[in-house]
C-alpha cells in the first residue's frame, strides 16, 4: 500500500506506530493523501506523503493508559495531544535526518506535524493535505468502528458525531466529498 520510495521511511517509523492502531490508520491517511494529491497538483508530494508517513510518531511518547484523554469526544488532556504532536517532530527530524532527507523540504515536514491536530490555521497547502488525510480516517469504516470502540459511542452516536465534525474537521472540497462518501460506506457496514 505504501510505495517503494516510502515503504523504508514506513518501516523505520514503524516501531513508533504500534500504538493506538497507528499502523494502520497511517496506512489509511497515506492513501487519503494520494487521492489527495490527485485534485492538488500545487502541493508537494514528497513533503505531504513524508509527513503523513510521520504525523503520529508521537503518540509512542504518550503512555497508552493516558492516551484517550489526548483526543476523541472526551478529550481530557489537550497538553497530550500537543505532547504526541511536539515528540513527533522531534523523532520525525532525528529519522528523516538519518535518511539524508532533503534539509528545506525536511524543516516543512517537522513544521507541519509540530501542529497538525492543534494548529488553528493550516500553513500551507501541504499541511491542509496532511490534516485533511489524517482526519479522513476518522470516516473510513475500518476508522469509524476502531473510534466508535475506544471512545465507548454506539455506532448511530458515532456516525452524529463525525457528520456533525467535517466541515469544521476538513479543510478541502475533496476531503469533505470523500467523508460523506466514507461514512455513508462506514454506515452500511455498521448494518451488516
Amino acid at each position: 500500500m505504501i510505495d517503494e520510495r516510502y515503504r523504508h521511511l514506513y518501516l523505520r517509523a514503524l516501531p513508533y506506530l504500534n500504538t493506538r492502531f497507528n499502523d494502520i490508520h497511517t496506512l489509511v491517511a497515506y492513501k487519503q493523501a494520494k487521492r489527495l494529491l490527485a485534485c492538488y497538483p500545487d502541493a508537494d508530494e514528497s513533503v505531504v506523503l513524508t509527513a503523513v508517513v510521520l504525523h503520529d510518531v508521537g503518540w509512542k511518547m504518550v503512555l497508552e493508559s493516558e492516551q484517550p484523554t489526548a483526543f476523541g469526544p472526551n478529550m481530557s488532556n489537550p497538553f497530550l495531544q500537543r505532547l504526541h504532536e511536539t515528540e513527533g517532530a522531534r523523532i520525525a527530524a532525528d529519522i528523516l535526518s538519518e535518511l539524508d532527507f532533503e534539509s528545506a523540504k525536511l524543516d516543512e515536514v517537522v513544521a507541519i506535524i509540530d501542529g497538525h491536530d492543534t494548529r488553528a490555521v493550516p500553513l500551507s497547502t501541504n499541511d491542509r493535505l496532511v490534516r485533511d488525510a489524517d482526519r479522513l480516517w476518522r470516516f473510513t469504516p475500518a476508522g469509524a468502528r476502531i473510534d466508535a470502540q475506544r471512545f465507548g459511542m454506539k455506532p448511530v452516536e458515532h456516525f452524529a458525531w463525525l457528520e456533525a465534525g467535517i466541515d469544521s474537521w476538513l479543510s478541502t472540497s475533496e476531503a469533505k466529498r470523500l467523508a460523506h462518501e466514507y461514512l455513508a460506506e462506514a454506515r452500511r457496514h455498521a448494518t451488516r
